[in-house]
């Protein structure tokens, strides 16, 4: 979750330090300056001056969080960090996209100075996180699988592309052609010229301080690269003479080279410029070569120019002709499951169809059962389905290897979607029998499989004979022509490049680490907050990156192997690394911590390789107090049921971002101001209930730590839980009644 930007760790007269050997932790409070009711917070020690360490886990911690540069700032947070915590968690600064920048360089700066800021001042630190869909670099990682390029080379002729439409002033203004009088950009305007004509129109000051203080700019609608071939023609007229020197720029202003198209000899009269050839590497620095500037005031005197008919153009060879996979590549039994491929047996519906050994050779291949005694052809069919509708006209190849347990003619019909019914005849009919055989087809669609939509699958009908058989196919390709300039990455090549990012990314920060940091988020939210609770995916959220689209619902297996390979790569004692997943409403009452049960049950499936090992759970624990006696109640109930189901995990537990707001008796936040005292103890008690409920039903061995999350109360405008009393101190640091509740709970929880 994202952290508070300030985060404070105290109360109001807390004197400074500048390190931890000049703290002194045992100091006064001040009377909060609210009421007299509030005076009982000032008895209170220090967070963790109510532990009693003998009787917690052996790697109990005691966690509070704060944002990286405010410890390295040695101010107030430090000090009462130092204070009252055993371990420190960064909101944000071990997070991707605060290390990862545009262009995919790594800075691990800001990192390494807090972690030698916390070494002095001997706090441990926990990072947060290594894997995460949230506050990832979108433009990197995107950029990483985006399209290859095709090179052109195509046969035919070159294809002339405008690269600013029409510039006829007779049809108007163009977007394309820009006035820049006196550093102020506006589209020319379409005026009368001397002789009569309409042409686009800037007037030149007199006394301009350099050449380029009246400038005339024609912007291209896309920058071209070095090399690129462009042409250009316009007619021009000035009412005196004068040279005008031509720049190239990147956006209108943005100098790249001073000179371009040539010098005009402008006079008044028109005159014509044609200009081919190709785009310099100094045109094109600095995010490529966009606009043609005319720098206008070469001379002291006033005058108006005029320019016409603006022609620019690029020749682009044809793009190759190249096949793409509309099943995301090959469909091999040997490499998984694939979803293109749907079986529809008898009585049930469509399903991937399933992997088999080879019945008449090695590896394996996928098969469809086919029901006996069909009352159609199509009462048992098998699917080849593509990931996109294909038009007509589409040139299409498809090629796979097939075999059935007895012989029969198995007919192909063009579908839409799988069973949408378009044309009884598609790729052939297959004469089947018990031994491969191979069939391949190349066509170009027809309209009849196009129709309504689009074609889409090729639909197998599989019941042509009255006996239960099983068909098998294997080594699928499903090809459709494009003559795109780019051609998407297959799942395989995307799958190879961002575990390739991810261990880079992994292994930069074990690196910057040292072995200091010993306890890792490994991957954070990875389970879906509803349905099956499985492994949650980036459908339509195109402003997160879930690496689970790309690696696979294993994808933990990668994180995890990673961390360890590079923990143990950059110095660190492989038996000293525990590494969590981290998950919110795993206390959740609505569910019934149905989330808990994913989150184990995907543990389990994560593990079940051999080799994966994930040493704890995470709860981050964004609670709210209600108002409601009844769901409340039930609330502290789920609260229990969680833990239990932690412990009997057997996985070390942490709470690892506890903090609380409170809600009245219809669900609604209440916000700080609004906040009665006795409300305000109401938190205290649940915070209290919590912290004990932890230490009663986690064993000790498996006790990691609790992390209190949002020190202070939020601010109004916050990007977390906006105007909330989440904090245990409020806004000027003086302790609230959940101060307290933490206090108590420590103490009763961990008591002998």
């Amino acid at each position: 979750m994202k952290l508070l930007n300030i985060l404070a760790f105290g109360a109001a007269a807390v004197s400074l330090a500048s390190c931890a050997d000049d703290f002194d932790p045992t100091y006064k409070v001040e009377k909060p300056a609210e009421t007299s009711q509030y005076e009982y917070l000032n008895e209170y020690g220090t967070l963790k001056s109510y532990i009693n360490y003998g009787n917690v886990g052996p790697k109990f911690r005691l966690g509070g969080a704060l944002d990286a540069e405010k410890l390295s700032e040695r101010g107030l947070e430090y000090s009462l960090v130092v204070s009252n915590y055993d371990e420190v968690t960064f909101g944000n600064h071990m997070k991707y996209n605060f290390v990862v920048a545009e262009d995919g360089t790594m800075d691990f700066g800001r990192i390494r100075t807090a972690l030698e800021v916390a070494q002095k001042g001997g706090l441990k630190v926990f990072g947060h996180t290594l894997c995460w869909h949230s506050q990832q670099t979108l433009k990197w990682l995107n950029g990483l699988i985006a399209d290859k390029k095709v090179e052109s080379g195509g046969d035919g002729e070159a294809v002339i592309t405008s690269l600013i439409g029409e510039a006829d002033a007779e049809k108007g203004q163009c977007d394309n052609v820009i006035s820049s009088e006196n550093g102020n950009q506006v589209t020319a305007p379409v005026e009368e010229a001397p002789d009569g004509t309409k042409a686009y129109k800037v007037h030149i000051d007199a006394n301009p301080a350099e050449a380029w203080s009246t400038q005339l700019f024609i912007k291209l609608n896309e920058p071209l690269e070095a090399g690129a071939n462009i042409n250009v023609k316009f007619r021009y007229y000035c009412t005196d003479e004068r040279n005008i020197d031509t720049q190239a720029h990147g956006n209108p202003g943005s100098y790249h080279h001073w000179s371009c198209i040539g010098t005009l000899n402008a006079k008044p009269e028109w005159q014509t410029l044609e200009f081919k050839g190709s785009v310099d590497g100094e045109w094109a620095k600095d995010g490529g070569f966009i606009t043609i500037a005319f720098n206008l005031s070469s001379t002291p005197d006033a005058a108006d120019f005029f320019i016409d008919d603006v022609e620019v153009t690029t020749e682009k060879a044809p793009a190759a002709s190249v096949m793409i996979s509309v099943i995301d590549g090959e469909a091999i039994a040997d490499q998984g499951e694939c979803a293109y491929l749907i079986s529809r047996e008898p009585g049930q519906g469509d399903k991937s169809a399933p992997i088999v050994a080879n019945p008449f050779g090695s590896g394996n291949v996928y098969k469809s059962e086919i029901g006996a005694n069909p009352t159609n052809a199509w009462d048992s069919q098998f699917f080849l389905k593509s990931n996109k509708a294909l038009e007509e006209g589409a040139k299409i190849r498809v090629k796979f290897d097939y075999a059935c347990t007895d012989e029969r003619s198995i007919e192909t019909q063009a579908h839409g979607e799988p069973g949408s019914y378009h044309h009884y005849q598609c790729i052939g009919t297959l004469k089947a029998k018990p031994e491969w055989q191979t069939l391949e087809y190349e066509g170009t669609v027809p309209a009849d499989w196009a129709k309504d939509g689009g074609f889409i699958s090729v639909a197998f009908n599989l019941a042509s004979a009255p006996g239960a058989a099983t068909f098998y196919i294997n080594n699928v390709v499903f090809e459709v022509e494009s003559d795109a300039d780019a051609i998407p990455l297959t799942p395989a090549e995307k799958d190879e490049i961002l575990s390739a990012e991810l261990k880079r990314w992994i292994y930069g920060m074990m690196e910057a680490c040292d072995g200091y940091v010993t306890a890792w988020d490994v991957v954070n939210e990875a389970i879906m907050d509803g349905g099956n609770y499985g492994v949650k995916h980036g459908e339509n959220d195109p402003d997160n990156f879930y690496w689970q689209d790309y690696l696979g619902d294993n994808y933990v297996r990668k994180a995890v192997k990673y961390a360890r390979e590079g923990f143990a790569e950059y110095g660190g004692n492989p038996d000293e690394l525990l590494l969590f997943v981290n998950d919110y409403n795993l206390e959740a009452a609505y569910n019934n911590t149905a989330k808990t049960d994913g989150l184990i049950r995907m543990i389990n499936q994560w593990e079940a390789d051999g080799e994966t090992r994930i040493d704890g759970i995470g709860t981050q624990m964004h609670v709210s107090y209600s108002l409601d006696p009844a769901w409340q109640a039930k609330q502290e109930q789920c609260v229990v049921d969680m833990f239990t189901k932690l412990a009997a995990s057997g996985k070390l537990v942490h709470v690892s971002e506890l903090d609380m707001g409170i809600q009245d008796e219809n669900g609604n936040t209440i916000k700080t101001g609004d906040l009665t005292f006795e409300q305000k103890q109401l938190m205290s008690d649940y915070y209290k209930f919590i912290i004990t409920k932890f230490f009663e039903i986690i064993p000790k061995e498996q006790q990691y730590g609790i992390v209190q999350w949002a020190a202070t109360d939020s601010p109004e405008g916050s990007g977390w839980r906006a105007g909330e009393p989440i904090g245990i101190w409020d806004l000027n640091y003086s302790r609230k009644p959940a101060y307290a509740g933490w206090c108590e709970g420590l103490q009763e929880g961990t008591a002998q």
